[in-house]
């Protein structure tokens, strides 16, 4: 027997928005990383895309971080 139990509209709507945050943020993680690969090809030299990428993960850390602490 399956029983189909739907969560409150509320419910819904708050793991919606979780969830477009978590994409929103993995996608710009995504992004910025691809986009540290075409400045370390653009310039020639792998210095500026392990730069690009260090700053990235550091900002997307603080990020996340500060969001915990100011609730």
């Amino acid at each position: 027997m399956n029983a189909r139990v739907t969560p409150p509209p509320a419910d819904r709507d708050a793991r919606r928005a979780a969830n477009l945050r978590t994409a929103a943020v993995l996608g710009s993680i995504a992004a910025v990383f691809f986009g540290g690969i075409v400045a370390a090809q653009y310039t020639g030299g792998t210095t500026v895309g392990m730069v690009v990428i260090g700053f990235a993960i550091v900002g997307f850390l603080a990020v996340a971080i500060g969001r915990n602490v100011r609730r």
